[in-house]
């Protein structure tokens, strides 16, 4: 239980951005569904810890997942040639791989990269490494866990559209513009533009001084426009959004977008309370997360030493703690099974004493060895005589009054066509032997056996014929044996006529 609500409350802590400038920083986070800003003034970089402590402090942030955006000045971009590494391998390998394109050495350099939508290159970005360490312990020590570490150009895709193709022209306070193009808010193209003041719109559009300055400021948008038109041929640019400080972004907006040709607009932020630049940059690092890049690697991120001696200690007392436990259960379970057996042993006794009194009540009923020797001569008796009836019921009435009647009836119904030689009687089963003169002669004489009572309820199953070697047909007639009896002596008769 402890366990799941450990997770639940870490999975649910409070997210915020801060943005590093030169001169402020924007913090940027969302609570009960309202966006909440801040801003910190700072002379440079070297006060972006005092501000990070500052800023976190003012907001109930203590214990937030935090997330810093580098803005332009404090980070390098370059495009390379694709390295055959896979992408987990980019923190440690891309130092190395742009040295030459750096002046610092690979090991003050942190560094990340994606693939490029345009001529598909890596798009490199690489910061100092004292610099992230330093706005790490900054962050640890504001009560915050740093996540990510992103840069500008990077989080100002995460305000245009997911499906198009879309650039911004953006100015924060008096710096230079920037134009920066996204396909599906990647980024695939950055372009410092110098030379233009600020503000671009000094009075009306059509004033001779802002005129000018803005058909220069056309012209320079128009080719890369016509540039990127070339390259992102499958999803051309769409829309060009616009968000200068110390301008009317709406009023830039309809200015450049009569003289350029995609359509302008000014860039809506997520509400109105995120006025400048450094505020919306923040509030995109929070709300959209790394984007495509994290700067913040696993060789900034601090080692946990486990062997150190209260590590040692509160294990060992942890260990104690789990021993002297386990060996009060076992105990506790040796006590529980010593009662357990007390009851079974009574249950046991209580069971002897009901055996022994059985066994004392069947003595007391045991029969005589007399008695029970005359049962057993009863019951043979008695199964004799069984037998014997058995026996008795297997002859029928034909076996009281003799063979005479059927034997008289047979001689009546003799044939002239047939010689009876062998004659078999046993109970009602009567088997005949014999020659014929034709092999019809048989069925026939057979025929006249309806007529005489003792013969016509005999039923043969089988009726062979055959010859002897003088060529005179012989048969044989087998009664049916579903009725058993005694097997008769055999009457053998010559010929008869």
């Amino acid at each position: 239980m402890l366990v799941t609500q450990f997770f639940k409350k870490k999975s649910q802590r409070q997210t915020a951005c801060i943005a590093l400038f030169s001169d402020t920083l924007a913090l940027a986070y969302q609570f009960e569904n309202q966006w909440h800003t801040d801003e910190h003034p700072v002379a440079d970089s070297h006060q972006w810890g005092d501000a990070i402590k500052a800023l976190i402090s003012r907001n109930p942030l203590k214990g937030a997942a935090l997330r810093l955006v580098l803005g332009h000045g404090y980070y390098q971009s370059m495009m390379i040639e694709k390295p055959e590494l896979p992408q987990e391998e980019y923190p440690t390998a891309l130092p190395f791989l742009v040295k030459e394109l750096v002046n610092e050495s690979p090991q003050e350099l942190v560094a990340d990269g994606f693939l490029a939508p345009l001529k598909q290159r890596l798009q490199v970005f690489v910061a100092n490494r004292r610099l992230l360490e330093k706005l790490a312990a900054a962050c640890r020590d504001a009560g915050c866990d740093l996540t990510v570490v992103s840069a500008e150009d990077v989080v100002w895709g995460q305000l245009t559209a997911a499906t198009q193709s879309q650039v911004i022209l953006h100015r924060r306070s008096q710096g230079n513009l920037q134009l920066t193009a996204f396909k599906e808010q990647v980024l695939c193209f950055q372009r410092q533009l110098r030379g233009f003041a600020a503000p671009l719109l000094v009075g009306q559009a059509d004033d001779l001084s802002s005129g000018l300055q803005l058909d220069g400021l056309a012209l320079e948008l128009q080719r890369s426009l016509d540039f990127l038109s070339a390259q992102l041929r499958e999803t051309p640019v769409t829309q060009m959004l616009v968000s200068c400080d110390d301008d009317d972004d709406s009023r830039l907006a309809q200015a450049l977008g009569e003289r350029l040709s995609v359509p302008v607009v000014a860039l809506t932020p997520a509400q109105p309370a995120l006025l400048s630049n450094a505020l919306r940059v923040a509030q995109a690092g929070a709300a959209y997360g790394t984007g495509a890049i994290n700067l913040y690697n696993e060789t900034l991120k601090p080692k946990t030493e486990l062997l150190t001696l209260p590590n040692i200690a509160a294990s060992w007392l942890a260990i104690a703690i789990l021993l002297g436990a386990f060996s009060g259960w076992c105990s506790w379970q040796n006590h529980q099974q010593q009662l357990a057996l007390q009851a079974e042993q009574r249950q046991l006794d209580e069971k002897r004493q009901q055996l022994d009194r059985a066994k004392a009540a069947l003595a007391r009923h045991l029969p005589s060895v007399l008695k029970v020797e005359s049962a057993d001569g009863l019951e043979q008796h008695l199964a004799a005589k069984q037998a014997t009836l058995a026996a008795i019921a297997q002859h029928d009435d034909s076996l009281k009054v003799g063979y005479a009647g059927m034997l008289q009836q047979l001689s009546d119904a003799a044939s002239g066509d047939i010689s009876l030689q062998r004659i078999s009687v046993a109970g009602r089963r009567l088997d005949l032997e014999g020659l014929a003169r034709s092999p019809d002669s048989v069925p026939s004489w057979l025929q006249a056996f309806k007529t005489y009572p003792a013969l016509s309820d005999r039923r043969f199953e089988l009726m062979s014929l055959g010859r002897t070697e003088d060529n005179i047909v012989t048969f044989k007639l087998l009664a049916e044996r579903s009725q058993p009896g005694a097997v008769a002596p055999s009457v053998k008769q010559g010929n008869q006529s």
